[in-house]
């Protein structure tokens, strides 16, 4: 104990551990490596035991985890993953055994197998056949010692690993390891010091998928700091491995959390009267679904519950597991009506549509199983499950029939925290169990620091190693959080701040749909096509003919001039004879309309027309009632009349472009959440709360193409391109469909578009 209560050395304080030397000489390029790995694969060939280990692990694998490498461009993926994860369970167990040598007790479940009976193969008999037949001795750098592994933290395991399992295979099993920093803000969101459920020292901490156990490394040295000066080595190690619990379904993984365990309590074990521990990580499925077999820990029957449950759930699409996975899931939780792990239709969505991966219903498992009662949860997740169809699970704040409260939000927006190879955003959600919600939420946005002016030096490069080195080399601002329909939290959730960025200048004419105020006389059947010329007959919108993204069909409608006012009855009189004569027969009619617009030009005038209504693309809403549905509309196919260009009834405003790209970016913008909720917030409530004056408040900026813009108009293109195939039904049968691919798309479109107001 040193002078200050505290127990061995403080992890960073030496500077003894050279991770790089470690990565450098035991890592995918060196000998030990190339030694160890070539004589697994001629045991592989030639010894039938190996072999015959190799299949048990493999049947275990396939068991746990489906085909996951179905698609994987990596030659004979399950052999080279089975010997690289041996060779890394190799290093790591000589590392344990380097633990337990320099400080003079033995763990007693070293192996990934002991607690639980889910595998059968001892690695550790495996690494002395390999070692024998390939002649390798200790693979530890000689530097490394008991200063070093008092020094060392749990960064280095992550890339040890990385240098050693290929980027296919660890992206094809799920496996995003977290960076400390991001592990320290998710513990921390927990708030565990102000918890009414337990104080730290006594909190239960579970991670069900721990990985290489960083997480278990963070709630350990709470746990520490917490009882340190205040109870004896022996009762810390006691009480932290009493409730500090983790759990993995890959072998390589348990025994890389107990490694990342015990040098987690070095600091104390070192002055433990100790002969022996035991670590509560087990080799085991959390969800029961691959494995449901009893633990053992302690010598007792051990069933795990948390007052916390913390961790980076796997990331896996549903689309990539085995048809044997998807139906335990099914079997298993999708009939369970109660947890709500089917927020879509049919049988062929359940837990899988539009991409989706496993992580919420993971996590929803998770709190159900093990979350004691008012216990939190802070676990990492991508950051658009706020929107879109793959996060409304998350978005109903409830499990089962127990409510959630969503505490804290950590944004990393477009930052990599795993890396330059995982393309997913990410985000931390913090929730408690038991407990009701409230709006906004408390956020952080972390992003990359802004290059300051007379700041000649480089900006820091984002550094994901500390919490605290997270704060000094990132931008962080605190937001709120709010979801688009007040009344409905299952709505897409957006910064606050963002709607009001949405605000601003309009860079376009918002125009006016014709008005003829004579629907009797204009509104042309389909009996009465065949006795006019159909060049003057259009495609006419109506209020209830536009959804987002799409029509809902069109009426017919006579529109005699190509402008208002326009004197062209000579023209129409010799041209369309038919035309003119039906006008005629209704000119009373006509002349009587009350509308002073209408005062000037020939008796069939007509308002709001001119070259904008001719213009090849139109982003098209009707102004009346608060229905905020945005589309593009340029021609039609008519069975009667052919192809012609849509015209925008009376009801509806419009903005007008002959580039099709720019009207399918404002249509992206304006069908946004962002937009959305900034038009419920400045819309009157009166009869036209979508008028010009409304819409013209909203920051609408010119098209200059950008890969944003562009993407924002692609992506609204695709839209357009799926609503078609929805609307052979009535239109309220199709406002109560969920439509996942569309779903997707808007997502998708939500989240670009609240990262370009923000960051405007």
């Amino acid at each position: 104990m040193n002078d200050d209560g505290t127990f061995g050395r403080q992890r960073g304080e030496g500077g003894g551990f050279d991770a790089a030397l470690v990565t450098e000489q035991l890592g995918r390029e060196s000998a030990t490596y190339e030694a160890y790995t070539d004589a697994a694969r001629d045991l592989l060939a030639t010894d039938r035991e190996f072999r015959a280990a190799r299949e048990t692990w493999e049947t275990f694998f396939e068991t746990s985890h489906g085909d996951v490498f179905a698609d994987v461009a990596v030659e004979n993926p399950r052999t080279r993953l089975f010997v690289d994860a041996l060779y890394y369970d190799f290093v790591v167990d000589r590392l344990v055994a380097l633990c337990e040598r320099e400080f003079d007790f033995a763990l007693a479940n070293r192996e990934s197998r002991a607690n639980t009976d889910a595998l059968s193969v001892e690695f550790g008999a495996l690494h002395s056949r390999v070692a024998s037949a390939g002649d390798i001795a200790d693979p530890l750098p000689d530097e490394l010692g008991a200063d070093a592994l008092r020094d060392a933290d749990t960064e280095f395991l992550r890339t040890l690993y990385e240098s050693v399992v290929s980027r296919e295979l660890r992206l094809a099993l799920g496996e995003y390891y977290t960076p400390r920093g991001v592990a320290e803000l998710a513990v921390d969101a927990l708030d565990v010091a102000n918890s009414r459920v337990a104080a730290p020292e006594n909190a239960t901490f579970l991670d069900p998928g721990c990985g290489s156990g960083v997480f278990l490394a963070v709630c350990i040295d709470e746990k520490i700091s917490a009882m340190q000066g205040a109870a004896s080595p022996e009762e810390i190690v006691d009480a932290v491995t009493s409730s500090v619990v983790g759990i993995d379904l890959n072998p390589v993984a348990v025994k890389s959390a107990k490694l990342n365990y015990l040098l987690s309590l070095l600091p104390v074990l070192e002055d433990a009267d100790l002969d022996s521990v035991e670590l509560p990580v087990f080799l085991t499925d959390a969800l029961g679904l691959a494995h449901d077999g009893p633990i053992s820990f302690a010598g007792e029957a051990f069933e795990p519950t948390a007052d916390y449950l913390v961790g980076n759930p796997p990331w896996i699409p549903w689309s990539r597991l085995s048809e044997t996975t998807k139906r335990r899931w099914r079997e298993t939780y999708a009939d369970e009506e109660d947890l709500d792990l089917l927020p879509h239709e049919g049988l062929d969505s359940r837990l899988g549509h539009a991409n989706d991966d496993i992580s919420l219903p993971y996590v929803w498992v998770c709190i159900d199983r093990y979350l004691t009662e008012e216990g939190g949860a802070s676990f990492v997740l991508k950051r658009d499950v706020t929107k879109g169809p793959a996060g409304r699970l998350l978005r109903t704040l409830r499990v089962g029939d127990r409510p959630l409260a969503l505490d804290r939000i950590h944004d990393f927006n477009k930052l990599r925290p795993f890396g330059e190879q995982v393309g997913a955003n990410a985000a931390i959600y913090a929730l408690r169990a038991d407990a009701d919600h409230s709006f906004p939420v408390d956020g952080t946005s972390w992003t990359e620091r802004a290059e300051s002016p007379g700041d000649s030096g480089p900006d820091p490069t984002p550094d994901f190693a500390t919490a605290e080195e997270m704060r000094e080399t990132l931008a962080t601002e605190e937001v709120g959080v709010v979801p688009v329909d007040e009344e409905d939290t299952e709505s897409a959730w957006i910064r606050a701040d963002a709607e009001r960025a949405a605000l601003g200048e309009c860079a376009h004419q918002i125009r006016h749909g014709v008005k003829d105020d004579a629907q009797d006389v204009f509104s042309i059947s389909r009996e009465e096509v065949g006795d006019l010329e159909p060049d003057l007959i259009y495609p006419y919108l109506k209020s209830r003919h536009v959804v987002k993204y799409g029509l809902f069909g069109h009426e017919l409608r006579l529109v005699p001039l190509r402008k208002a006012n326009e004197d062209n009855e000579a023209e129409l009189r010799e041209q369309y004879p038919e035309t003119y004569q039906y006008l005629r027969t209704h000119r009373e009619a006509l002349e009587n309309r009350s509308s002073s617009w209408l005062e000037k030009g020939p008796f069939y005038n007509v308002f709001g027309l001119g070259e904008y209504t001719w213009r090849d693309y139109k982003v098209v809403w009707c102004r009346l009632g608060f229905k905020p549905h945005f589309a593009v509309v340029s021609t039609v196919e008519d069975d009667d009349v052919g192809e012609k260009q849509v015209v925008p009834g009376d009801h509806f405003m419009f903005v007008g472009t002959d580039s099709e790209a720019e009207a399918h970016f404002l249509c992206a913008l304006l069908n946004s959440a962002v937009y959305q909720r900034s038009l419920d917030g400045v819309a009157s409530e009166g009869k036209a709360s979508l008028s010009k004056t409304v819409v013209s408040r909203l920051d609408l900026p010119e098209w200059e193409g950008t890969e944003v813009q562009r993407r924002l108009a692609d992506l609204s293109m695709a839209a357009h391109e799926i609503v078609p195939e929805y609307t052979d039904t009535s239109k309220r049968a199709y406002n109560k469909r969920t439509i996942p691919e569309l779903e997707a798309v808007q997502a998708e479109i939500d989240s670009l578009v609240e990262n370009l107001v923000a960051e405007a």
